[in-house]
């Protein structure tokens, strides 16, 4: 019999970050978003963002405990551009997203864990 993991109800009523990027705890790791892309782009020309769940830890892929989806947008006004729904079966939660800005911005990734809830990073992307 599967033994079932309670969710965090606390961690589902806000975004979660770590509290401190430096000395993370097990918990963090295993849930915070990480932003793979350049720091300085081509305005409206594609590039691949990549966000991977976990640091140096991974993230369980199992029935009771996954990724429900992750998500890339940017800062101004809240905005989602691309979404990725996941299932229970994946070895290690992570999405690459194709996308194009125009501006420089800040790229907001984040993740729901069906026990922990949402997480988020955010990485500042320059355009020229």
């Amino acid at each position: 019999m599967m033994k079932m993991t309670e969710a965090t109800p606390s961690l589902f009523e806000q975004v979660n970050y770590p509290k401190d990027r430096n000395n993370m705890t097990d918990l963090e790791k295993k849930h915070w978003p990480r932003i793979e892309c350049p720091d300085t782009v081509e305005a409206n020309k594609p590039f691949d963002v990549t966000v991977n769940v976990g640091v140096g830890i991974d993230h369980p892929s199992e029935l009771a405990h996954f990724i429900e989806w992750i998500s890339i947008g940017r800062t101004e006004g809240n905005l989602e551009m691309c979404r990725v729904g996941l299932s229970p079966k994946f070895s290690h939660p992570r999405a690459t997203f194709r996308v194009a800005l125009d501006k420089s911005t800040t790229l907001v990734a984040r993740e729901s864990c069906n026990l922990h809830g949402i997480w988020e990073n955010k990485k500042d992307i320059k355009v020229k």
